[in-house]
């Protein structure tokens, strides 16, 4: 499978060629310009054929000549109607700037799927990068935004507009006015609109493109009446001032529907005109949203095609270049309109024909895939989708997988195991574990019966992570058996060694947790390809703390980059690893960069779950009990349906287990019914542990210790069964507790001897989240009873007591490790605010424009979630 992420043609970012006899509207372009250095958003909006793109043309140029903004360019097309590929177009015209980006774009792409306030937040990254060069003032161009109708991506755009920092102005080309907050932006004096009576052509004007187009002068009353009637309509004249028809028996035309008509009336008469085989090239080539020599040859078969691209463009038949050197041409869309029915008109059916051409010519499967949709080619455009799979679901490309699927024929598709794959993986993706489940056992069962054994065991892997996933733990044994017999290679065993650990993990089969972690990095070693999803998905704690998993996750981690799109978990496992064996300073640091990645990417359920999760590890180890809840409390409301099933009552715990540190009764209390009601059969056995120990703890932090003892025993029990050390509690030291508080000094010891062996055997911390009040205590107490080395014993007590100096040795208000959102200059805007100063003094001190701190201040307020500049000025003042 193709594992790049996917790119649009560098054509889509160029600026178009302004033509021969495009004419100069200077008044409009002064007028326009002087708007602009107070505007958010300019909207150039009429409908077809009115020169919208050519005047963003001559703005973009003019801005670059007389104010050196950088012009940033998107030509947008049906492709782009989603809101993740509309974000890939615009984050591909960003690159050619360099803009200082705080994580790489791909991993904040991949956020951008919907407009749900995850996503929103994700845009964070992009309008950082954005405001990250504040000397340099960028215009970002949307040419053709009608093409883009779907909901989600005008939203965000719409967020992205109006939080964008003072150095971004956008321009919009549309037909129709785009469902943005325009009204809002009207009445802030941040919006620029022209339409379509600032476009019209006046006699000025006609008069020019005449000269222009080196066409006999009319009079000016022959001119006035081809105004009317057209209503100024630019591409009405181009066709009538150059036609030989007779223009006195034309009605007077209004309204979109009657332009096309006026259109098609002369464009027929402009295609006549053309030689026969240049009236076929260009019939054929209309297929193709951009016109190159080789895709122009590949579908017309011409040898010289692009030599009659040039004679194409020197007849002024609407073409603009998008690149002239190569060159890359594009019709105008209602010559290409036109060009399409007349094709069909001439040669029904032959449309198929040339887009199977340019799906075949096609060197990137993304951009071949719709050629295969229009052909009607079925298997070929789901192989190009399996192709391309990984990179799209990698940056976020779930719908437009989903889109592209949905457009094969319902009655061919079913049966295809491809299919039922690529909609598995989707579900996968969204975490929606029954329907994945459904899908790659049907694409199993199919590949199966075709004797697609390497295939079989792709779908056969997920398959077992499903099973696993939902509670069906026998279901996953049978998947990974099957894989022992079949000998795979590398990069597919490593799915297998993945999911053997992981279902060790499950039915607390330890010996089986340690070699599929081995085997798997054996394996990943072998196949670096495999590192995604198999290596990133350990980052989430459910290894950590158990005996002899700390080296093999080590290795692990040593296999990943942490620069790849499909790798931002890394910062999380080496977080888990620093702060279960490590010094505080060195775990302190790598939770820090683990925030700074989960608010980078909020919209990344698994990494914002593990931050917030080990966030309120390091928190409660601090002695920051109210803090650590209240982190760990954030986490239900991230998880979505199909991951809340089965996982919730596993954070309940790690919950209840900050009640525990805390000796906080009541709390545990309040949980209790919801942890030990009877687990589903989608949840893991090891919830039987983690009933059990918290009704324990409970009854041992209310005095009742023979109830506290039967629990914690039975605990014990299922604790060598089954263990999550950083979601539960070590059942052996409440159970040390309860036994001495009963007058068992030796009978405590034991148990208390095995929790600190295993702590100085795996150099764990574990210790760290029981109560303190009651650890040390009961240490002392022992110490002439317990078997372990004293000097080993002493190393463990210094490692935890450094985590007691350090919370002693920071500010209270620092220790929840706030990661501060705002840019450099939004900081120095900030301090000024707090100090009192007016938006003027800090324009004053800053050399900013008023306009430009305004803005400033309103994303200030936006990023903090505050609704005042005093309680701005309160927040910079606490920190």
């Amino acid at each position: 499978m193709d594992t790049r992420i996917p790119t649009a043609r560098a054509s889509k970012y160029r600026i178009p060629r302004s033509r021969r006899d495009a004419v100069p509207r200077p008044v409009l372009l002064a007028r326009t310009l002087e708007q602009v250095a107070e505007a958010r958003l300019v909207l150039v909006q009429a409908p077809a054929g009115f020169g919208k793109t050519t005047l963003l043309v001559q703005l973009a140029a003019a801005l670059a000549a007389g104010s050196g903004r950088e012009i940033v360019w998107v030509s947008l097309d049906a492709e782009d109607n989603d809101a993740n590929r509309l974000f890939a177009a615009l984050f591909g015209a960003l690159d050619a700037l360099d803009l200082p980006w705080p994580v790489p774009p791909a991993t904040v792409l991949a956020q951008l799927q919907d407009a749900s306030p995850a996503a929103r937040t994700a845009l964070g990254p992009l309008i950082d990068a954005l405001g990250g060069r504040p000397d340099t003032r960028i215009a970002l161009v949307l040419d053709d935004l009608h093409h883009v109708t779907d909901a989600a991506a005008l939203q965000l755009l719409d967020t992205l507009i109006a939080r964008a920092p003072p150095e971004l102005c956008v321009f919009i080309g549309s037909r129709v006015t785009p469902p943005l907050s325009l009204a809002r932006w009207r009445a802030g004096g941040e919006l620029v609109e022209l339409g379509f009576e600032d476009l019209q052509f006046d006699l000025d004007a006609a008069q020019a493109l005449c000269r222009l187009r080196g066409l006999d002068a009319p009079s000016d009353e022959a001119l006035q009446a081809a105004l009317a009637r057209t209503h100024g309509w630019v591409a009405g004249l181009h066709l009538m001032l150059g036609s030989a028809r007779d223009r006195a028996g034309l009605p007077s035309l209004i309204g979109p529907a009657a332009h096309r008509h006026l259109f098609d009336y002369f464009a027929q008469e402009v295609l006549a005109e053309l030689p026969a085989p240049l009236q076929q090239f260009a019939l054929h080539s209309s297929v193709l949203p951009e016109l190159s020599p080789a895709l122009c040859q590949a579908v017309t078969g011409r040898a010289d095609a692009r030599a009659v691209l040039d004679t194409l463009f020197g007849r002024q038949l609407f073409l603009s270049a998008l690149d002239e050197a190569v060159p890359v041409l594009r019709f105008h869309d209602l010559f290409r309109d036109f060009l399409h029915g007349e094709l069909e008109r001439r040669e029904p059916g032959m449309a198929t024909e040339l887009h199977a051409r340019a799906a075949a010519a096609e060197t990137r499967a993304e951009r071949a895939v719709p050629h295969w949709l229009a052909a009607g080619r079925w298997a070929e455009a789901l192989a190009a989708l399996r192709h391309m799979a990984d990179g799209l679901l990698a940056v976020g490309g779930t719908h437009r997988l989903e889109r592209w699927l949905e457009q094969l024929p319902a009655e061919w598709r079913e049966p295809q195991a491809d299919a039922a794959l690529l909609r598995g993986l989707c579900a996968w993706s969204r975490w929606d574990w029954v329907h994945a489940r459904d899908e790659f056992q049907r694409s199993h069962d199919t590949f199966v019966c075709h004797g697609q054994t390497r295939d079989r065991f792709v779908a056969l892997g997920m398959l077992g992570a499903c099973h696993n996933a939902l509670g069906d733990l026998a279901r996953a044994e049978e998947a990974i058996t099957a894989a022992a017999d079949a000998r795979l290679p590398p990069v597919l065993q490593v799915f297998f060694d993945s999911l053997v650990a992981w279902n060790g993990v499950a039915r607390g089969d330890a010996p089986a947790v340690l070699a599929g972690l081995s085997a798997m990095a054996d394996n990943a070693a072998l196949a670096p390809e495999a590192r995604y999803p198999n290596i990133v998905d350990m980052s989430y704690g459910h290894f950590i703390g158990l005996p002899g998993t700390r080296p093999l996750m080590a290795r692990l981690r040593q296999l990943c980059r942490g620069d790849r799109v499909d790798e931002v978990h890394v910062p999380a496992l080496d977080a888990w690893l620093a702060f279960w064996h490590g010094e505080p300073g060195s775990a302190r640091e790598a939770l820090q960069l683990l925030l700074q990645r989960q608010r980078h990417l909020p919209g990344d359920v698994m990494l914002g779950i593990s931050a917030l999760h080990l966030h309120s590890l390091h928190l409660a180890a601090q002695g920051f009990g109210t803090e650590a809840l209240a982190s760990i409390a954030q986490v239900p409301g991230m998880m979505t349906p199909g991951y809340s099933q089965g996982w919730r009552r596993t954070y309940l715990h790690a919950q209840a287990r900050l009640h525990w540190r805390a000796e906080d009764a009541d709390g545990l209390a309040t949980l209790l019914p919801e942890l030990v009601r009877p687990r589903s059969t989608r949840e893991w056995p090891v919830l039987d542990t983690g009933a059990a120990l918290v009704q324990g703890q409970l009854a041992l932090l209310r005095g009742d210790l023979a109830v506290a003892r039967q629990w914690l025993e039975r605990a014990v029990v299922l604790q060598g069964g089954g263990r999550l050390p950083a979601f539960m509690g070590d059942a052996r030291f409440a159970l040390a507790v309860c036994r001495a508080a009963q007058g068992e000094p030796d009978a405590a010891a034991e148990a208390l001897d095995e929790v600190l062996s295993e702590a100085i055997d795996d150099e764990g911390l574990g210790l760290l989240l029981e109560p303190s009040g009651r650890l040390y205590p009961l240490w002392e107490a022992l110490a002439s009873r317990l078997r372990c080395p004293p000097a080993a014993q002493a190393r463990l007590r210094r490692r935890l007591s450094a985590w007691q100096g350090e919370s002693e040795s920071l500010p209270a208000d620092t220790m929840p490790l706030e990661d501060d959102p705002l840019s450099l200059r939004e900081r120095e805007v900030l301090a000024l605010l707090a100090e009192g100063q007016s938006n003027k003094l800090i324009a004053r001190a800053l050399d900013l424009s008023l306009h430009t701190v305004k803005r400033h201040v309103a994303n200030i307020l936006t990023k903090l979630a505050l609704e005042s500049r005093t309680q701005a000025a309160a927040w910079w003042l606490r920190r």
